[in-house]
């Protein structure tokens, strides 16, 4: 056999193993929290109205992210004609495959066709990739879309190939519509690479007039369509609140500014993360152009991400590819007898424990969440839904109808004819008396109500 042939054979089988572990149940976990059915029901409204570029929520449009990943779900969902649990995390599971494999070409091109294999293994089996995998939130979409414009950087600057640099430009604009300005961290990436590598004159090999032009045309409209749609809200809630306050509000303790940063890298990366400091330590001291590559990525996506006061284990999930090349070039240095099957065994048992995980932690989100006597009350019935104080868009998943964010009661109260209410047990204490008790639901082993006035 010649070593094409077992490339492909390897490259199969990577693909098949990667499949079987991100793909085993997908659709199986119930949708428990805003963040998770935001893109679903932006998804629904896409194919209910066509509102491609601006799909609204509960009558609102959603301008904090570009609508990128609610695309993916829409067009996974056209062919049932609804958007379900399983067609709202189709996308982020064969997102999650493409990072496997586009992990494994770097590899083999930077490194060698073995450690391109074992990265692309390693990336399939760290806890960020397995959890959200199966998760309908644009960050595997995203990381799919950085690896896939780190491939172009490094076949264009370390192939020989520099006309594949236009790419680059073109899949960082795609990364840009999955998440917005995060979507730009290929061009830090980049940067610190050419800086490690031929310091400022090294800026100059990233100039491309055709390319920044296309990440211009790419990026703008969407900041020009989301400002004429929100105008001055749009400004105030997401550029200010969202963006720039997420980086220059510093309201932590100095000491969780330091130490959340590297809890979440290293639950994201679990179990590689117990490798991640020799690997690293090991890094700098061959600083290959391969290992110079890896390096620069992942201080990149570690740095910026750390910057935001904003600590969430997804956030952290683009450190899976470059972690796992830098990871997979230390394993290849080490000598070790029969090296190949034990990587092969601590691969499959690895795998293994991350199944029984996630069948477990379905299992937990089943019993921790029950709408069904409110979806069985609200069926058929007449008037509007408001929330107060409950998550509002998983409802809205689940009811297949709007549920709208009253400011309080007295809102709901004000209401005339049949309406609904679905709030917290907190807030329904304060309920007038001509107000009902319908159903009780629980998200995420949270207790809530449904209340009703004629």
């Amino acid at each position: 056999m010649d070593v094409s042939s077992a490339g492909r054979q390897l490259t199969w089988l990577l693909a098949v193993g990667g499949a079987v572990l991100l793909f085993f149940d997908t659709g199986a976990r119930v949708l428990a929290t805003n963040d998770e059915a935001r893109f679903p029901v932006m998804a629904r409204d896409i194919l209910a109205t066509g509102r491609w570029f601006l799909p609204e929520i509960g009558g609102v449009p959603m301008l904090n992210k570009p609508p990128l990943h609610a695309w993916l779900i829409a067009l996974g969902s056209w062919p049932a004609g609804a958007v379900t649990q399983r067609t709202a995390a189709l996308p982020s599971g064969v997102a999650a495959l493409g990072v496997v494999l586009a992990t494994a070409w770097i590899g083999a091109r930077v490194f060698s066709p073995a450690v391109g294999v074992v990265a692309g293994l390693l990336s399939a089996t760290m806890a960020g990739m397995v959890d959200l995998a199966r998760s309908p939130v644009p960050d595997m979409t995203l990381t799919m879309a950085t690896t896939a414009a780190m491939a172009a950087f490094a076949a264009a600057e370390l192939g020989g190939r520099p006309r594949l640099l236009l790419a680059f430009y073109a899949l960082t604009g795609v990364a840009f519509w999955t998440k917005g300005p995060a979507g730009l961290l290929p061009l830090v990436a980049a940067l610190l690479y050419q800086l490690l590598s031929h310091r400022w004159a090294g800026v100059r090999r990233l100039a491309s007039p055709a390319g920044l032009g296309l990440l211009i045309v790419l990026v703008v409209p969407w900041w020009l369509l989301a400002a004429h749609a929100g105008g001055a809200l749009f400004v105030r809630d997401v550029v200010v609140s969202d963006m720039l306050r997420g980086y220059f509000t510093l309201d932590a303790a100095p000491w969780r500014r330091v130490t959340a940063p590297i809890a979440q890298a290293a639950a994201v990366l679990f179990p590689w993360s117990t490798l991640l400091p020799v690997a690293a330590w090991s890094a700098s001291r061959r600083l290959d152009p391969g290992t110079r590559l890896a390096l620069a990525w992942a201080v990149a996506v570690f740095a910026l991400t750390a910057l935001s006061h904003r600590q969430r284990f997804r956030y952290y999930l683009p450190l899976c590819p470059p972690v796992a090349l830098l990871v997979a070039a230390w394993l290849d240095r080490i000598r070790l007898p029969r090296r190949e099957t034990l990587v092969a065994v601590v691969w499959i048992v690895t795998a293994t424990a991350f199944a029984a995980w996630e069948i477990q932690a379905v299992a937990r989100r089943h019993t921790a969440t029950d709408l069904r006597a409110v979806v069985r009350e609200l069926a058929s019935a007449p008037g509007p839904v408001f929330a107060i104080d409950a998550p509002e868009i998983v409802f809205a998943f689940y009811l297949e109808r709007p549920v709208v964010v009253a400011a309080s009661y007295a809102d709901f109260a004000r209401v005339e004819g049949r309406a609904y209410l679905i709030a917290s047990e907190r807030q329904a204490q304060s309920a007038a008396a001509s107000v009902r008790r319908v159903a009780a639901a629980r998200v995420a082993d949270h207790p809530f109500v449904l209340l009703g006035k004629e």
